[in-house]
């Protein structure tokens, strides 16, 4: 299995905080496909869920990925690590945003309610992606994922 990271899952970049409670922060995070991706055994850890923070509402955004979908959610194990406490590979749980999302060159907006549905937890969680079909690596091959969060 190959993880692949964006910058901001690799902790290279950090995600928008708020000065001010109540404040809705927007987290941007684009993957671009530089590296051939295998539905069979690749997962893509987009970017974290700040700890503390409460989502208000999710974009995703495919771009030249052909006709596969995508479901996005939260992943087991530590933010940015490779594997769970217990060493097995890290995957998403059952606490999705998207449930075969078409990513065909398309935009997807998450409801309200599967938002809400994510409760705050302390520490950050990452937010990972799994594609129904492999992708080869290419220029303008993007899967992109608008956060909106308040704490």
């Amino acid at each position: 299995m190959t993880m692949f990271k964006t910058p901001y899952a690799k902790g290279l970049l950090t995600p928008p905080t708020p000065y001010v409670a109540g404040a809705e922060m927007v987290a941007i995070y684009t993957f671009a496909f530089t590296k051939a991706y295998s539905a069979a055994t690749d997962i893509i850890e987009l970017g974290p869920l700040p700890g503390g923070a409460k989502l208000t509402g999710a974009t995703l955004i495919g771009d030249g990925l052909g006709a596969l979908t995508a479901d996005v959610g939260l992943m087991t194990g530590e933010s940015g690590a490779l594997a769970d406490s217990e060493g097995s590979q890290r995957a998403l749980t059952t606490a999705l945003l998207f449930d075969a999302a078409s990513v065909n060159d398309n935009e997807s907006n998450a409801t309200l309610g599967a938002c809400l549905g994510i409760p705050a937890e302390i520490a950050a969680r990452g937010i990972g992606a799994t594609l129904s079909g492999n992708v080869a690596a290419g220029a303008a091959k993007t899967l992109t994922l608008l956060l909106r969060y308040t704490f």
